[in-house]
């Protein structure tokens, strides 16, 4: 509370007396060194030794109502619209003060208050719709030119403060799932990190992307990614707690901050939660989509004790998850380092291997089990690098892909294997079937099919002598697509065949769709085909649908007499495998044909 110094003259000289600012209930500015300062039962000069006066006037609830009266709002009893008059205190009118104010109608006061409340963005009464509204009222209902620019002020500013909240609002959101961005998620961590250090508390990163989303905008487009990613944003807003915080990170990739964690088991739970999210199917136009995530965490202080490590190991715990096949989450350990160089590394190098011939084409035999004859083969390909050796391609496969290279290494294989297969041809062989595997980006080329047809007419061979692998994953993406790609392919003459049939998400109305020309049963079945009932089973199944569908059953991977002897009683029509012919370079499969290697079926 303030205490004023006064006087009962205003004269120089004159007794100082102190009052409290409480008392005064009103307070009129004579001239500027003559303002005399009401109580309810007296009226003083300010002492004007007192320099404080606009330090204390807004503090205590004083406000200008007009040019000659400053009034204390504490002490206002009553507000006459008509007469422009405010009443101090509640007692008889005529014997206690009163402060004239400007003649404004009740209804435009109240306009005035509504129109504030509805622009303050800050208020639950916010709207701006009903704010532009009620400022077209005002405007067609009012001629106080006055009062409109008040309006017109009013509206000016709250606009202003509206865009600048939205170029605020984009420069920390993404525009596509309105999810705080980078530069959100960096900012907010940086706070985290100093409030993590201040109370040695505990934080953790968690850092994935979709598995193969790479194939759902290359195979159905990108306005179906997007929708997809949208889809997604919306339920890791109700899964993410206020106090944590989800960013997108760019592309498909999506970060999590959790704060104050108690232990690294919270991580876990959240990272365990995010394949919940993603375990029922996002339907676009009546195309179902399942989609799988990699996930990497990192927690502070033990994997980083800045941002920069922090996010970079949880980007490179997020890598080790989709080497293991993704749908998984990992922990960073510091042994990834390693590992992530590693893979740098064999991108940097993978880019190259094409132009340097690093690259060659082996082949495996498909073998007829109704004469043990050799009818075809798979061209599968190898990378010897000048320094590694054979690069296994379980491990640069998947980074093929992931990367795209996959498109120009996949055309290349095609090239090479239709080459190859001719110049057999001119050497007096007989005609031999080459099976290649393509993959779901290769199938959903621009003008796929016009490829086929060039590299068939370059080449000079035969459509019919061409086979072409798809996974049956690759066959349940964008069905529609397939199924009319497959049929210009047919109608040129090449073969298809559904390879890895039975691991994926299987519809027998689609394989008869389809109409393919051979059914591969995967190796994984056959490893065990004769101990495990189950994969026995499964095994006969697939071949007796095959002989229903009138198409070929070809058991991929078949390495013991045993396996071979269990297909041949099952009705398989034919096999590749270790128990003919490993996989051989051309050089190596000539001899095989020179010699007229058979398989003993007896």
């Amino acid at each position: 509370m303030q205490k004023i110094p006064v006087t009962r003259d205003g004269k120089r000289g004159s007794e100082i007396l102190i009052i409290d600012s409480s008392e005064v209930v009103k307070i009129d500015k004579i001239r500027d060194r003559e303002i005399i300062i009401h109580t309810q039962e007296h009226q003083y000069y300010l002492d004007f030794s007192f320099d404080n006066l606009e330090e204390w006037l807004f503090e205590d609830g004083f406000r200008l109502l007009d040019n000659a009266n400053i009034v204390n709002m504490n002490h206002v009893a009553e507000y006459d619209n008509k007469k422009g008059i405010v009443y101090l205190n509640k007692q008889d009118r005529n014997k206690y003060k009163v402060a004239s104010t400007a003649r404004i109608h009740r209804e435009h006061v109240e306009n005035v208050i509504q129109l504030i409340r509805t622009s303050d963005p800050s208020s639950a009464e916010h709207n701006p719709k009903k704010h532009d509204q009620l400022f077209e009222k005002i405007i067609s209902e009012t001629q106080d030119g006055q009062l409109l620019r008040s309006y017109a002020t009013i509206r000016a500013v709250n606009e202003r403060k509206r865009a600048e909240e939205k170029i605020v609002h984009m420069a920390y959101h993404d525009a596509l799932t309105n999810l705080p961005n980078r530069l959100h998620f960096d900012q907010r961590l940086k706070r985290s990190f100093a409030e993590a250090e201040r109370t040695n508390g505990k934080m953790a990163i968690i850092f994935f992307d979709l598995d193969r989303f790479k194939v759902i905008n290359d195979t159905l487009g990108h306005h179906v990614g997007d929708r997809l990613l949208h889809a997604l944003s919306n339920k890791l807003k109700d899964y993410v707690l206020d106090k944590d915080l989800v960013a997108r990170f760019g592309g498909d990739e999506f970060i999590v901050l959790l704060s104050n964690i108690a232990s690294m088991d919270e991580a876990a739970q959240f990272a365990k939660g995010i394949p919940e999210l993603l375990k029922e199917p996002f339907i676009f136009e009546e195309q179902e989509l399942f989609v799988t995530a990699s996930i990497g965490i990192s927690l502070y202080p033990n994997d980083g004790t800045d941002a920069e490590t922090l996010l970079k190991n949880a980007d490179i715990a997020m890598y080790r998850s989709k080497e293991k096949g993704g749908n998984s989450y990992h922990y960073y350990h510091p042994e990834m380092n390693k590992r992530s160089m590693h893979r740098l590394s064999l991108e940097i190098n993978l880019r190259k291997a094409l132009e340097r011939n690093e690259f060659h084409v082996y082949y495996q035999p498909f073998v007829d089990l109704s004469h043990g004859e050799i009818f075809g083969m798979e061209a599968l390909i190898r990378w010897f690098h000048p320094e590694w050796g054979m690069v296994s391609p379980a491990e640069f496969i998947p980074l093929a892909e992931e990367t795209g290279l996959i498109i120009p290494i996949g055309n290349w294989v095609l090239r090479q294997a239709c080459i190859q297969n001719k110049k057999w041809q001119s050497l007096g062989n007989h005609p031999l079937r080459v099976s290649v595997n393509i993959s779901a980006i290769q199938f959903h080329q621009p003008q796929f099919v016009q490829i086929i047809e060039d590299t068939l007419e370059e080449t000079g061979l035969d459509p019919s002598l061409l086979c072409l692998e798809i996974t049956e994953n690759v066959a349940m993406t964008n069905v529609p697509y397939i199924i009319e790609t497959m049929q210009k392919l047919r109608s040129m003459g090449v073969f298809i065949s559904i390879d890895d049939f039975g691991t994926g998400y299987s519809s027998f109305s689609y394989l008869k769709r389809f109409r393919v020309h051979t059914l591969k049963i995967d190796q994984s079945f056959i490893r065990d085909v004769t101990f495990d009932e189950e994969n026995a089973a499964i095994v006969t199944a697939l071949i007796a649908m095959a002989q229903q569908l009138k198409i070929k059953s070809l058991a991929e991977g078949v390495e013991t007499k045993e396996q071979l002897d269990f297909l041949i009683m099952r009705g398989c029509d034919e096999i590749q495998g270790y128990v003919f012919s490993k996989p051989i370079s051309a050089d190596e499969f000539e001899i095989l044909l020179r010699e007229n290697k058979q398989l003993s079926i007896i």
